[in-house]
């Protein structure tokens, strides 16, 4: 309900402002690839469903007709016992065309666990298309991570420019007065132009990174939508033990492994069912038969227990059984590599995590020096006491330092995401991103 609300406040919006956890809602709602996956969970679960009629009978009706050559009948001669006299007899058991009409039980009692090995595989059959929706889900949760800070980060860089274009902008206009008044030299001047003309030709390239960013993201999310949340970083963590633990736990692709483990141990148990007498019970219900003579001789109805024990089959049953265990070893072992393999990459995420967090930090003390150093070279160059080169030089250097700080915080952002996805917690990013203070 809450989704189909959101839906319906979010399709006059085209253009509305909107944070990343509404953005992350849209996908949900809209991306044709979740859909597909969530019809893959609805097959699994009607087959699920369906294979709950394997422990019922099957009914069917039959009905016949047979046209015959000849009637079955009897001729013979029989001779009485006093008088020796012989009397032919002539009798038609059966007419030339025959109609039979049957209900007809089939109901198999024991099957060596053959029937609960198969709900088994159909059971983990639906576990492991849960498992690959919420992959897929994974997947463009990553992706909408990226490309929606991508946009942050594309459209704060273009207002740097901006900033900077208009402030060599302002210097060149101050230094061809200067050069009017004889302050500074002709060489002065002409780097200031210089350096203009290249913030100009930098400002028009990040504004096109802008539109690609955006453009990304229109497409993931199939609206035009502008990202109010801001970048962030937090150093209130857990442990990294504890997403180690969450990891070997919940993430997505143990539990594919699992349900895989689940139908290889179900397929030794079918293959061990071969070894055991099945039994089936049956019954025949006469619905419909001819007024002849043979027809009212069969019975009205008849049931009975079969049981096959198949003594000698053409192929090895205890081999077969061998290749299935063997099947299910190699899930087992392709899990426990899959553990080690997560636990090495949690950790790598986690300590990238903390040391773009630690640069962010660093790169703040460094952005307060820029902006300090710009403001004092900017009052010299008016004044006549610095060069438009070392003016020039502490824009670069205060640019460089908001840009550095960015891709700090956007590779934290980046690793967080990752790390909430490998702990099967996405929430875990939007409960930290409410929490953190949004970078200017």
């Amino acid at each position: 309900m809450k989704k189909i609300f959101l839906s319906l406040c979010l399709v006059g919006s085209l253009f509305a402002s909107t944070s990343i956890e509404e953005a992350w809602n849209i996908v949900e709602l809209k991306n044709s690839g979740l859909k597909a996956g969530g019809d893959d969970v609805k097959r699994a679960k009607l087959k699920k469903d369906s294979a709950k009629s394997m422990y019922l009978p099957a009914i069917s009706i039959s009905g016949s007709y047979t046209h015959s050559s000849d009637p079955i009948k009897i001729e013979d001669d029989i001779t009485l016992p006093l008088s020796q006299t012989t009397l032919p007899i002539k009798v038609d058991l059966s007419k030339q065309d025959t109609f039979l009409a049957n209900l007809y039980l089939l109901w198999p009692l024991y099957t060596g666990g053959k029937i609960d090995a198969a709900q088994d595989i159909y059971a983990a059959a639906l576990n492991e298309a849960k498992a690959k929706k919420e992959m897929k889900k994974d997947t463009e949760f990553l992706k909408l991570v990226k490309y929606y800070y991508g946009v942050v980060v594309a459209r704060s860089l273009y207002e740097t420019r901006l900033e900077a274009q208009k402030a060599l902008s302002m210097h060149y206009e101050n230094a061809k007065k200067l050069k009017e008044q004889g302050q500074i030299a002709n060489v002065e001047l002409l780097n200031a132009q210089v350096k203009y003309d290249s913030a100009k030709i930098e400002t028009t390239k990040s504004k096109h990174k802008l539109e690609i960013a955006e453009s990304a993201l229109n497409l993931l999310t199939k609206r035009s939508l502008t990202p109010t949340s801001k970048l962030f970083v937090n150093s209130e963590l857990k442990d990294e033990s504890y997403y180690v633990d969450e990891t070997t736990q919940n993430y997505e692709g143990l539990k594919i492994l699992d349900a895989k483990e689940k139908q290889a141990q179900a397929l030794v148990d079918i293959k061990k069912s071969d070894w055991h007498p099945q039994v089936i019970g049956y019954a025949n219900y006469n619905l419909y038969k001819d007024n002849s003579i043979l027809m009212e001789t069969l019975p009205r109805w008849f049931a009975g227990v079969r049981v096959q024990i198949d003594i000698l089959k053409r192929k090895d049953r205890s081999e077969e059984i061998e290749v299935a265990k063997l099947v299910n070893s190699k899930v087992k072992h392709l899990r426990d590599e899959s553990i080690e393999n997560l636990s090495l990459l949690v950790e790598k995420t986690y300590k990238e995590m903390l040391s773009s967090y630690e640069e962010f930090e660093s790169l703040s003390s460094s952005l307060a020096l820029a902006k300090e150093n710009y403001r004092l070279r900017n009052i010299s160059f008016n004044e006549g006491l610095s060069t438009s080169v070392e003016l020039v030089d502490a824009e670069m250097f205060l640019m460089g330092a908001k840009t550095k700080r960015l891709n700090a915080a956007y590779n934290f952002v980046q690793k967080l995401s990752q790390l909430s996805v490998l702990s099967g917690d996405r929430d875990m990013f939007f409960e930290i991103q409410r929490i953190s203070k949004g970078i200017e």
